[in-house]
């Protein structure tokens, strides 16, 4: 039996108004200028279109392929501002890997048991051998053109996902809307559907704000006091316990140190890659200390996956003709707990007719000045 909770929550509704207010006060009526250029064709011969949105504060690219997110021009204590998303090399790169700094769905994360039950009928996915479904399976919303209408200082893209969709039911039409509000840069996440389903959307930008090689010198703090343990594939086991030693960061940790600990729950990681379920709006804050750059998570989302970027060797490069090792960036996907369709107990990802999905994440840049120095 699948619990439905009503979505948008009051809480959630609650929170977006709360962040409209703070946006305000940010400087949300500052000038603000929007560019669309074409930027490249896909191995499939469609032309990929670039939207640049920039105020005083940030410059902002956005694919209409993917939704990829590009550039994040954010500045330092300085002045000085720099792409603080890491990029691929090109389009042929970014077709290879379907999550890199994209939108991620119909369902972020994985979903076990080959598929799930809802309303008493089956609906098997396609997945892995394994039967896990992962990031909602092949050729995902990431990897697919949307399209594309500009708006106030922003940029909305349009996806239709077609009924049995990589088994998922229902026609969901998604929008996302990318919108700068001073030094904010907003993504609000909007699908309906004509048949109930399940979705879970978030956005897997890899961050780095510096301009080191990796995130190891960066201090993140995530707003949590417990987590999702996993099995063997790596899907979340229904358990909800409290977060210790490494993965406490509730008062912040280097990154390094963390993901190149020797605890049990990072190591079989191989750094970290772990669903904190969020005690506050204000998810989590990620700081460089050399540059002063400080990037601040608040979502709508009752979880937020920290993906410290384990899998990068250097066979990667990015724009810049530089290589992607272990730990180049740092994903912050704020999310709906991963396998929630088969688990009752975890917070409902159900979607129905007249119940849309709505979900708001936003990342606020700001910087912080040098420590005083000791004589």
């Amino acid at each position: 039996m699948t619990r439905t909770i009503s979505r948008p929550s009051i809480a959630n509704r609650l929170f977006a108004a709360v962040l409209c207010g703070m946006a305000v006060t940010a400087g949300a009526e500052e000038a603000c200028t929007m560019q669309a250029r074409p930027f490249g064709i896909l191995s499939s011969g469609e032309q990929v279109k670039a939207y640049t949105l920039r105020n005083s504060q940030l410059g902002v690219t956005v694919l209409d392929y993917g939704g990829i997110l590009y550039a994040i021009d954010a500045p330092d204590r300085h002045g000085v501002s720099r792409n603080v998303v890491r990029t691929l090399e090109g389009l042929p790169q970014y077709e290879s890997y379907p999550s890199f700094s994209r939108i991620v769905g119909r369902y972020a994360g994985r979903i076990d048991n080959g598929g799930f039950t809802l309303d008493g009928k089956r609906h098997t996915l396609v997945a892995r051998p394994d039967g896990v479904s992962v990031h909602g399976g092949p050729h995902g919303f990431g990897m697919r053109m949307w399209k594309a209408k500009p708006v106030a200082c922003g940029v909305e893209l349009f996806l239709t996902s077609p009924d049995g969709d990589n088994g998922f039911p229902g026609e969901l039409r998604v929008v996302a809307r990318f919108r700068l509000e001073g030094g904010d840069l907003r993504i609000d996440y909007t699908a309906t559907t004509d048949r109930p389903t399940v979705a879970n959307l978030t956005h897997h930008a890899f961050f780095n704000l510096s301009d080191a090689p990796t995130i190891h010198g960066h201090t993140l703090t995530v707003h949590a006091g417990r987590w999702l343990p996993t099995d063997a594939k790596r899907v979340p086991t229904g358990e909800i316990v409290p977060v210790r030693g490494a993965l406490d960061l509730r008062l912040g940790r280097e990154v390094g140190t963390v993901a190149n600990s020797d605890d049990d729950d990072v190591k079989a990681n191989k750094g970290l890659d772990h669903t904190f379920v969020l005690d506050t709006r204000h998810a989590a804050t990620l700081a460089d200390p050399a540059s002063g750059r400080v990037l601040e998570v608040f979502t709508t989302e009752p979880g937020l996956v920290v993906f410290s970027g384990n899998g990068f060797n250097g066979s990667l490069r990015d724009a810049e003709g530089r290589p992607l090792v272990k730990g180049a960036g740092l994903a912050l996907e704020t999310q709906h707990y991963p396998n929630s369709p088969n688990l009752p107990a975890f917070p409902s990802t159900v979607v129905r007719p007249g119940s849309p999905l709505r979900s708001t994440t936003v990342f606020r840049f700001r910087t912080e000045p040098a420590p005083p120095t000791v004589r």
